[in-house]
């Protein structure tokens, strides 16, 4: 049975205070998570806040970002934190807040900020507590579940990539009889392009001697023609997730035709070239063309993505060490061809690619169930906390 839901003000749901500054020489390890503009940015061994706690962004592109923590936590200076819920759960709070457009709210200045006071007057509705927890247990299985898949991914890729490193830098992958090969006394041959020895039937080659390497780019902005049509296309900015299951935008066969950008497959490692997310490497799970901005390392059956992703991380801090371009740096598509590439014996990476292939797709796959989830989350969220859709409450 729903509850009535009651007319009152932002300032009497919950009230907010600026976050602490915390100096990063001021940081010790530790479990409380550190909450900033954009949610967790780090940790440390103190709390300054209980949780559950709720934070809201308050300058700059974060202004009006909305972030939740189930624990205690140190709130930065660079947010503003719930400090009292007035006796309304504090999931719900973070639910209904993400739908408000605080960002409208800055205080005029040249750097925009939230300021509190503004948005203490702001008109809300909303349920009684029972109905709050019951909103916030509908909406909070779905991220629970989401988090689930995060964290079951974090572990999957942490296990592939130990075993990536554990036969392809350590060359410790099996022998014949089963045993690690370097420590088992295996031949092991110096090269000088790598710099030290490798297995004697292995070999050192250009990665664009190996793979197909493609360089991204943006079709005419000012042509309408070119865009909001049916194949994916990604910015830089994508190559900070872990996985890239959805596009940045859409843009039609014209404009793919006529662009210097390529239909990258599904697989392919994509790495960002400049600015600020130089060297952030990602992966397609979907079909999708990319910017200027992304270089796309394409597998191919000798050189599987498996393969490809986790070279590509190994090294990446040697491709940024070439980075040219002062101001504005950035690796030249000619520094990832031109880079260096352990090239294994066919029957090693194709034991690797058994081990590692179903480690991928169970990431692939958890990935799109997340992006599901959320789009369900994000359908109902709004509507529930504008009271349209009523979620039972269970009577105790």
């Amino acid at each position: 049975m729903a509850s009535k839901w009651r007319s009152t003000t932002l300032g009497e749901v919950l009230r907010l205070q600026r976050g602490h500054d915390l100096p990063d020489q001021h940081r010790r390890p530790g479990p409380v998570p550190i909450m900033g503009s954009f949610g967790v940015t780090g940790w440390h061994d103190e709390a300054r806040a209980r949780g559950p706690g709720v934070t809201v962004g308050r300058s700059g592109g974060s202004i009006g970002v909305v972030s939740f923590t189930k624990t205690d936590y140190w709130p930065l200076n660079t947010c503003l934190y719930v400090t009292n819920f007035m006796g309304n759960d504090p999931r719900f709070c973070y639910y209904w807040l993400r739908t408000l457009d605080l960002a409208a709210f800055n205080s005029g200045s040249a750097q925009p900020s939230l300021n509190r006071n503004y948005i203490y007057q702001l008109p809300a509705r909303i349920p009684m507590p029972s109905e709050q927890i019951a909103i916030a247990d509908t909406l909070g299985s779905l991220d629970d579940l989401i988090e689930l898949n995060n964290q079951t991914n974090k572990s999957l890729e942490t296990m592939a990539g130990a075993i990536f490193r554990h036969w392809f830098v350590d060359f410790e992958f099996p022998n014949e009889e089963g045993k690690p090969y370097k420590s088992s006394s295996g031949d092991m041959i110096y090269n000088e392009g790598l710099g030290k020895e490798i297995p004697k039937d292995w070999n050192v080659s250009g990665l664009g001697g190996e793979v197909q390497i493609e360089l991204g780019g943006t079709p005419d902005r000012t042509r309408a023609e070119f865009w909001n049509g049916d194949i994916n296309w990604i910015n830089s900015g994508k190559a900070n997730e872990f996985r890239i299951v959805e596009p940045s935008e859409k843009i039609t066969r014209e404009g793919l035709d006529s662009s210097a950008t390529k239909l990258l497959p599904k697989g392919t490692v994509v790495l960002a070239i400049t600015g600020a997310t130089l060297g952030q490497v990602s992966r397609l799970e979907i079909d999708s063309c990319a910017n200027q901005s992304v270089i796309g390392i394409v597998e191919n059956e000798r050189m599987p993505s498996e393969y490809l992703y986790f070279w590509i991380k190994e090294t990446i801090n040697d491709l940024v060490r070439w980075q040219t371009g002062g101001a504005q740096q950035h690796i030249n598509k000619g520094n990832v061809e031109n880079s260096n590439v352990v090239v294994p014996s066919e029957r090693i990476m194709q034991e690797y690619t058994e081990i590692a292939r179903p480690i991928f797709e169970k990431i692939s796959s958890l990935c799109i169930e997340s992006q599901s989830l959320a789009r369900i989350r994000d359908l109902l969220l709004p509507r529930i906390m504008s009271g349209r859709v009523r979620v039972p409450v269970e009577v105790r």
